[in-house]
């Protein structure tokens, strides 16, 4: 058999991913089997990246459909619906999966908005909560506020997820004005609680739907809209950390920008085109159609800009420095993207972790100083000297105390005279009161 020669061996191209488009390098030679596999194990090894997981839980009927609806748009990600009523499982779409509370207790009703029974029964079943979040990077909780479930057993799930040392981002909406001030106190109460767990919580009033869609729509569609609204929020956000782009943002940056807990969240988008595409992105990058007042008391922020081949290094100065106005002091992660179906348009994306008003107050109100107080000293009385009586007519005599400083010899003689003194006033003493009083 002839052996062919290393002039005549075709060079093999190899494709290697992980880049924008397709590479081929040229191989020139054959590598023996033994070095091929353990090589390419070797390079698997070091270019293997752990798929960051993320779960999007909806808790109560309203939860439910929002994570239902959100599921057909986002289809990369796990969902799960809760709830105590069974007949939820029937309205969940495929792909969702169903987890009943209290089936034992409730033989599968609702709680009729006893925020009480819904916590204790989530608390009894705390574990099977947590088995739910077991695993998870990143986990978003969905309700919407004022009945019982979400209320009542959301800060139950909120408390799973930070157990099982996730991150996990709220989004909960609050109750019409005309479904009454009851649910409103309920729901603000549940905000109360769920921001202690989580890493942060977005919320939503219900009213905002009619500000953004004809009053004449059916309340079914208006819902629907404000799950799109969801959806969008979701994609923006998680492609943002998971697509590469030139300056990338990734899970990790997610993680120090909600390090802690209790803080609220401001997210919005904004993409213009044209000559003043970046004063209309500075114009409405800080403005959230659903959410209730722009960003403040903001302490640490999350961006991103993305934009074609023709994004200039100056719009992303501006667009930059302005975001960076929302507090100098804050710490700000930033990312630029190059799309290229993004032609002479300009995308940003802004996630901003808010103080909340009265955290703030209590932070910046430090203890003053108070000035140590002295003891006002009582004025030292006079020194009251004894009196003593002279020999001579029984005339008062006071006794002088020198205060000057004296040599021996004065000291000597003043010894003396005290002597003198108080022998004539003891003698004065020993004569009988009737001989003094006939004397004066």
């Amino acid at each position: 058999m002839k052996k062919k020669s290393a002039s005549k061996i075709k060079p093999k191209k190899v494709q290697v991913q992980g880049f924008q488009g397709t590479r081929f390098l040229e191989k020139k030679f054959k590598e023996p089997s033994s070095l091929k596999s353990s090589s390419s194990a070797v390079v698997e090894d070091n270019f293997k990246i752990r798929k960051i997981k993320v779960k999007i839980v909806g808790i109560g009927g309203g939860g439910a459909s929002i994570v239902s609806e959100v599921s057909s748009l986002l289809k990369a990600y796990s969902f799960v619906a809760c709830d105590t009523d069974i007949r939820t499982a029937k309205k969940i779409k495929k792909g969702v999966k169903f987890f009943q509370l209290g089936s034992n207790v409730l033989n599968g009703m609702g709680t009729g908005m006893n925020t009480d029974l819904a916590g204790k029964i989530a608390n009894d079943e705390k574990d099977k909560i947590e088995q739910i979040f077991a695993g998870q990077d990143i986990c978003v909780l969905v309700g919407c506020l004022g009945g019982g479930v979400a209320s009542g057993a959301g800060p139950i799930f909120a408390a799973a997820a930070k157990n099982q040392k996730c991150l996990s981002i709220g989004i909960f909406t609050l109750p019409f004005i005309f479904e009454g001030e009851k649910k409103m106190k309920v729901a603000r109460k549940a905000i109360t609680e769920l921001k202690e767990y989580l890493s942060g919580i977005i919320v939503v009033s219900n009213e905002k739907i009619f500000q953004l869609t004809d009053k004449k729509i059916s309340l079914k569609k208006a819902l629907s809209f404000l799950n799109q609204f969801f959806a969008l929020w979701l994609a923006e956000l998680l492609d943002v950390v998971f697509k590469p782009s030139l300056v990338n943002i990734d899970f990790a940056d997610l993680k120090a920008i909600l390090k802690d807990r209790g803080h609220t969240l401001f997210f919005s988008q904004a993409q213009a085109a044209g000559v003043n595409r970046v004063d209309d992105i500075i114009k409405n990058i800080f403005q959230n159609n659903l959410l209730s007042e722009p960003p403040k008391n903001v302490k640490r922020a999350l961006f991103n800009i993305s934009g074609g081949k023709d994004l200039k290094l100056k719009e992303v100065e501006l667009i930059s420095e302005e975001i960076s106005r929302l507090n100098p002091k804050a710490k700000i992660i930033f990312g630029i993207s190059q799309v290229s179906q993004q032609k002479e348009k300009i995308k940003v994306v802004l996630l901003a972790v808010c103080e909340d008003d009265k955290k703030l107050k209590i932070l910046e109100e430090k203890p003053k100083e108070e000035p140590v107080k002295l003891k006002k000293k009582s004025p030292t009385p006079p020194l009251r000297l004894p009196k003593r009586r002279s020999g001579v007519g029984g005339s008062v005599v006071p006794v002088v105390v020198e205060k000057t400083r004296r040599t021996a010899i004065e000291a000597q003689k003043a010894e003396d005279e005290a002597e003198k003194i108080e022998w004539l006033t003891e003698t004065d003493w020993d004569v009988p009161a009737f001989m003094r009083n006939n004397k004066k």
